[in-house]
């Protein structure tokens, strides 16, 4: 008399191991992906809560100096400051940055109205995505746009 043994061959397994596999790979890039764009609109929310910090602040009389936002270019960080002292340094996360220009350091405040001084487009960019930020005179307008 046969026994009948019920359960997966080696083959079966294998086999269910490789689509398996297969699956793994063809869904990896995707997250690579999602996971680059959650990192720069984490960066990008963090960079516009300070934005209007400094803004809120500079329509609050008697804070004892005008607050700016200093972005350094190489170092991928920007620097809150009071009356030109250094407050609370920031720095990127690995992989996003502002791409080269021609100065080392940008300079960002805003009058007692909450406008802002000069008008500007920062790029920021990771490895698979890029976003402008528009600044607007006369309005104090932050605009963020999608360059991809």
């Amino acid at each position: 008399m046969i026994r009948q043994q019920k359960g997966f061959t080696l083959v079966e397994a294998l086999l269910a191991l490789l689509i398996t596999g297969v699956l793994f790979l063809l869904s990896f890039p995707p997250f690579l992906k999602l996971y680059d764009h959650i990192k720069l609109n984490q960066a990008i929310a963090l960079l516009q809560s300070d934005l209007n910090y400094i803004r809120q602040a500079n329509m609050m009389p008697l804070q004892g100096g005008a607050y700016t936002l200093r972005i350094y270019h190489k170092q991928n960080s920007y620097v809150l400051r009071q009356g030109g002292v250094d407050l609370q340094t920031r720095v990127f996360p690995t992989g996003v940055f502002i791409p080269s220009v021609s100065t080392t350091s940008t300079d960002l405040s805003f009058n007692n109205l909450g406008h802002i001084t000069r008008g500007l487009t920062l790029t920021i960019k990771s490895k698979y995505y890029e976003k402008k930020i528009v600044f607007s005179i006369g309005t104090g307008g932050i605009d963020i746009r999608d360059s991809n």
